[in-house]
């Protein structure tokens, strides 16, 4: 079956991507939908400029280094960054120097999208930063993923999942007691394994890419994580595998290899401790 065509509003300078599509044209009786949402990994010569959008949508930068232009100022945004942006609004946003680049969008239609927006804090394109960059992420991955569900169950999911998001990011985004250096550098390091795990060879790697210690790393995450590193890596790795053999009908070897597991045996037994079944048995 041939894939579905883009939409002419993502931009041909993704490298790779993850969506969801739902009604690009709700009825004007609805109150807040999600039109489409996504992940997107971009190359270094990503820039957009648009003098409005059609929707009210979200950005939520998780790699890479952006400038952001808007009629209300410019903004270099790191990891963590999120901003809004919609009709009558103009923007720009590029890719500074080089590096992996790679950003969540989410875009909201309906009669009260505008004041639900804007309850969050955020308003007229002048970002923001989260602090705490698990949840956001979390809940679009959710959103993100329910594009492999019927229809029926992808358009539910998706009018619980908005409002969700949206008070994450308003709870994310109210003042409070300045985060601590260590829980910063948990998040910073849990961010780049999120973002990296395919990548990672060896947590040794990892944290020297974190700037920090394999001990350092293990005790970060002894006391702000219910999981070692190792632990938190093989998940990531063992459900981006699961996936494959589930609905892209991979061999377990192939599996392996995608995970990063040159010994298929090792994998099985580790993908069993996750899953608790062999992944023989996963895609059956």
């Amino acid at each position: 079956m041939p894939a579905r065509p883009l939409p002419g509003f993502i931009s041909r300078r993704v490298i790779r991507g993850r969506y969801l599509f739902l009604n690009l044209d709700p009825p004007a009786s609805t109150e807040l939908a999600v039109t489409c949402a996504g992940w997107e990994e971009c190359d270094p010569g990503y820039e957009i400029q648009r003098d409005g959008f059609r929707y009210l949508a979200l950005e939520y930068i998780v790699g890479g280094n952006w400038e952001l232009e808007t009629a209300k100022g410019k903004w270099t945004l790191g990891p963590g960054s999120i901003f809004t942006y919609g009709p009558q609004i103009r923007y720009s946003l590029k890719t500074l120097s080089a590096g992996r680049f790679s950003k969540y969008f989410v875009d909201f239609a309906g009669s009260s999208a505008a004041r639900l927006v804007a309850r969050t804090g955020l308003s007229g394109s002048r970002p923001e930063r989260i602090v705490q960059r698990r949840w956001v992420p979390d809940l679009l991955d959710q959103l993100i993923e329910s594009a492999h569900l019927r229809p029926a169950a992808r358009t539910s999911l998706s009018r619980m999942l908005a409002p969700l998001i949206l008070e994450r990011v308003r709870e994310d985004l109210r003042p409070g007691p300045r985060s601590s250096h260590a829980r910063q550098s948990y998040e910073n390091c849990r961010h780049y394994l999120t973002d990296n795990y395919l990548r990672i060879r060896s947590l040794s790697d990892a944290a020297r890419a974190c700037g920090v210690s394999p001990v350092h790393l293990s005790r970060l995450f002894r006391r702000f994580s219910t999981e070692g590193p190792s632990a938190f890596l093989a998940r990531l790795k063992m459900n981006h595998a699961a996936e494959l053999i589930a609905r892209s009908n991979l061999s377990v070897s192939s599996a392996a290899q995608a995970a990063g597991y040159e010994d298929p045996y090792h994998f099985s037994r580790v993908f069993k401790r996750v899953h608790g079944i062999a992944p023989s048995f996963f895609g059956r």
